[in-house]
């Protein structure tokens, strides 16, 4: 039986977050000896964590609330710098050229970074695979929801609609992730819709649904919480691995009836949108040099007491080691060509 994602009202799974703990261990056990040595070049050092988005939101909140801990442990002054721009382009290719000294980290939207690498999206300037990644913040699936008032109770309702009519996604634009998801689904699922943009932003596009201009919307979980939580919308599908505990009877999309090939496909999609939210550095970093960040990074996210304050704040953590992402990048930018044609539709609307 699948796991079950813990409370929606935390955003994301508790659950998740023991196991991934249990596992930090790995990351603490590589750190050999020299560790010390290379954290103290940055000791007394000020080290920029680049936010690619404007102040206020998810991504910088995440990252204001690991900064002073990080820098703490490191002995030095961690800044937080917005930069945003290209949808995070900006940032990113502004780090990846970056000196590798420690001096400069970035807090990714992975499912951006690697989606737009993928499609090979204008403005990429930088490669996924050769980041020095320290570790992942957390992780959280996209639900599709329908509107409260909507006829349709399922995500298999939405699909008996597409037999006779064209079912309506709304999105902001194409290489948004809520333009993306619909791509995805119905190319995978061969699902006769259509993507409705031009929206002003995801506020706008999610008013569609209420007003049941649109049919459907697809988004991070935490995104739609308040959505559903008000009565506003319901949930028909989670684009993830494991179903949310709030709402059991709602399926995965790797629980469709799918065929090996839609599975497949499914499963990068899956293993995309789980990427999260993670901290990385330039190319190239001195290995004891990351593993230095690496060490602390682990320490200040498993401190019961940080792991508490996030979940109280909404912002829980579901942490996964640099090691661990550098291997799960590896295998995303292995997707199949058939679902790297998908992401370029979705791109390029």
């Amino acid at each position: 039986m699948k796991r079950l994602h813990t409370s929606a009202a935390a955003a994301v799974a508790l659950a998740l977050t023991v196991t991934a703990c249990g596992s930090g261990g790995s990351s603490d056990a590589s750190s050999g000896s020299g560790d010390a040595g290379a954290a103290a070049e940055l000791q007394g050092k000020t080290i920029e964590l680049i936010v690619p988005f404007d102040p206020g939101g998810g991504y910088d909140q995440y990252a204001r609330a690991l900064a002073g801990p990080l820098g703490d442990e490191l002995g030095a002054d961690v800044i937080v710098v917005n930069k945003p721009g290209a949808g995070g382009l900006l940032a990113n290719n502004d780090v990846y050229k970056a000196d590798p000294d420690g001096l400069t980290l970035e807090i990714l939207n992975m499912t951006g970074t690697l989606g737009s690498a993928l499609a090979g999206a204008e403005g990429v300037q930088y490669e996924p695979d050769k980041f020095s990644y320290v570790g992942r913040l957390t992780s959280e699936p996209a639900i599709v929801v329908v509107g409260s008032e909507s006829e349709y109770s399922s995500f298999d309702d939405l699909m008996k609609l597409g037999e006779s009519s064209e079912i309506r996604f709304s999105a902001t634009g194409p290489g948004s992730n809520e333009y993306i998801d619909p791509t995805v689904l119905t190319s995978v699922l061969d699902l006769n819709s259509k993507i409705i943009t031009g929206f002003g932003g995801s506020g706008e596009a999610a008013l569609a649904l209420t007003q049941g201009n649109v049919d459907a919307y697809s988004r991070a979980l935490s995104s739609q919480l308040p959505l559903i939580e008000s009565g506003d919308a319901k949930p028909v599908l989670v684009l993830g691995s494991e179903r949310v505990e709030d709402f059991p009877d709602v399926p995965t999309a790797l629980e469709l009836d799918l065929d090996d090939d839609q599975q497949s496909l499914m499963e990068s999609h899956v293993n995309l949108i789980e990427s999260g939210r993670t901290i990385a550095a330039p190319p190239g970093m001195d290995p004891e040099l990351l593993d230095a960040l690496r060490a602390a990074f682990t320490k200040v996210v498993q401190e019961p007491a940080f792991m508490s304050s996030s979940e109280d704040a909404g912002r829980p953590i579901v942490y996964s080691s640099g090691e661990d992402v550098q291997e799960q990048v590896s295998e995303l930018m292995d997707a199949p060509q058939e679902y790297v044609d998908i992401l370029k539709r979705g791109f390029s609307g």
